[in-house]
């Protein structure tokens, strides 16, 4: 799209960094402002998006912003009469705007002040029609920010690839110039002027002080609505919301407005991957997070990152939790033969935990899937050793010490397991499942007991052992507390 011939190329000025900018605006209430019933706030709330100065009514219709109402009306009669006639048109742009578009705007220009004001502060000042006391320059610093503002959005219509120097001149200027502008006390003074010109019972004090609360919070909202749209190039155009001087409360309000459908997409994968997690099938529930959960999780990161928005790092917690949730049920329910998974799991929860808690926790579960893994190498090596030393009977006895430590937790199995796998089994013990108890919240590892225990009985073999006597299998004195 071609920008307007007053729009073809925004005055150059020096380079302009937006990092560390300060903010404008009255105040970091956004969108949530007092008076915000306000019909005039309620026009700019409207306006204010990508499309800001694709829709104003001045734009459109080539009228300039001092034009009375009488004035508006002949402008609109000539208009008028030539679309009906078909003839050639000059409204001074070159827009792809329909008739019903064209008389939409001169509609809103004779039928809403408000409206019409709010466009006004989105279009040209500095005119030779001018009727108001304005200092002359500060007509011609708010013009140039227009101009840059409006040429960037533009710009951005043509969809520009992801290195565009002149595009990123535009917004840094665009941000400097409004910066500026809206520091100096007499831009809001020209709206009171103006105000007082439309001589409208539908506009008063009230409008201005409306406008002058929202006004930085609208700048901002082109940005993050190109965001919403543009998928592929949100990466950069949240960069730059970040960078804008607006009120950081309301940057990141529309951030997160944009983020949304990410936030939803994510929970609706965790509340799946939490049910079948639920239903037993801790690997269905992983698989579900990697593959649903932690690709939405990388796109909020772009747009809203977890440092800096609590919304986004209780996402990223509750995936921790769960993916900790399914390590440690695989273990209880296979042991060791899991390991390589579940400190896989376990990595990953780690990276994603937001806050000390659930990392100490996460980390105390890795260390003690490493302990279990090492211990039950050890028991079953002794086992062995037990076994082709002094026999299968001994060997048993051995185990059976340590099946006791480990009396109703998942570790019971595990030495059942490993007893009918060494062929000590003499038959007075089944194998008994520990009781499945509903677990709420973030889940630790249940086997410090068969650890404690385990490395007990394993200290007491090794001081007792001998190469003509059988080991003496001694009993801790108390067991060491379960997770």
């Amino acid at each position: 799209m071609e920008p307007d011939a007053g729009l073809r190329q925004a005055r150059g000025r020096r380079s302009f960094d937006l990092d560390g900018q300060v903010m404008f605006g009255a105040g970091e209430a956004g969108w949530a402002a007092q008076g915000a019933g306000d019909a005039t706030v309620a026009a700019l709330r409207d306006v204010a998006g990508a499309d800001l100065y694709r829709r104003n009514a001045f734009r459109i219709t080539g009228v300039s912003t001092y034009a009375n109402r009488r004035a508006v009306r002949e402008r609109r009669q000539r208009v008028g009469t030539a679309l009906q006639v078909g003839a050639d048109l000059d409204l001074g742009h070159a827009l792809p705007v329909g008739p019903g578009e064209v008389r939409a705007a001169f509609d809103r220009l004779l039928d809403d002040p408000r409206r019409r004001l709010v466009d006004e502060l989105f279009w040209l000042w500095d005119t030779d029609d001018a009727t108001c006391a304005c200092v002359k320059s500060l007509h011609a610093d708010h013009d140039e920010a227009v101009r840059a503002h409006c040429a960037a959005l533009d710009r951005e219509a043509d969809d520009p690839g992801p290195i565009d120097p002149e595009l990123k001149r535009l917004w840094e200027s665009a941000a400097e110039s409004w910066q500026a502008v809206l520091r100096r006390a007499a831009f809001w003074d020209h709206v009171r002027h103006r105000v007082a010109a439309l001589d409208d019972r539908q506009l008063d004090e009230s409008a201005v002080d409306g406008l002058r609360q929202e006004f930085a919070t609208a700048l901002l909202r082109p940005i993050t609505d190109l965001a919403g749209r543009n998928q592929r190039d949100q990466a950069r155009l949240a960069s730059l919301a970040r960078r804008w001087p607006a009120p950081s409360v309301a940057i990141d309000d529309q951030l997160e407005t944009v983020a949304a459908p990410r936030y939803e997409a994510a929970r609706t994968g965790l509340a799946t991957a939490n049910d079948r997690l639920q239903e037993g099938d801790t690997a269905l529930a992983a698989a579900t997070v990697y593959t649903d959960v932690l690709p939405e999780l990388r796109r909020l990161d772009i747009v809203v990152p977890r440092d800096r928005h609590r919304r986004t790092a209780g996402v990223h917690n509750d995936t921790a939790i769960l993916l900790n949730n399914c390590a440690m049920i695989l273990m209880e329910h296979t042991g060791p033969a899991s390991e390589a998974t579940a400190r896989k799991w376990l990595t990953t929860a780690l990276d994603l935990s937001s806050d000390s808690f659930t990392k100490d926790a996460i980390e105390l579960n890795e260390q003690q899937v490493i302990e279990l893994v090492d211990t039950f190498n050890r028991i079953t090596y002794e086992a062995e050793s037990l076994k082709a030393g002094y026999g299968p009977a001994v060997a048993d006895r051995f185990l059976l010490e340590l099946r006791q430590q480990a009396a109703g937790t998942p570790g019971e199995a595990m030495i059942d397991k490993l007893r009918r796998d060494l062929g000590t089994d003499r038959g007075g013990y089944a194998a008994v499942a520990a009781p499945r108890r509903r677990r709420t919240g973030l889940k630790l590892a249940f086997w410090a007991v068969l650890v404690a225990g385990g490395l007990f009985l394993l200290n007491q073999c090794s001081a007792g052992s001998s190469d003509t006597a059988a080991p003496a299998v001694g009993r801790p004195a108390a067991a060491a507390q379960s997770w």
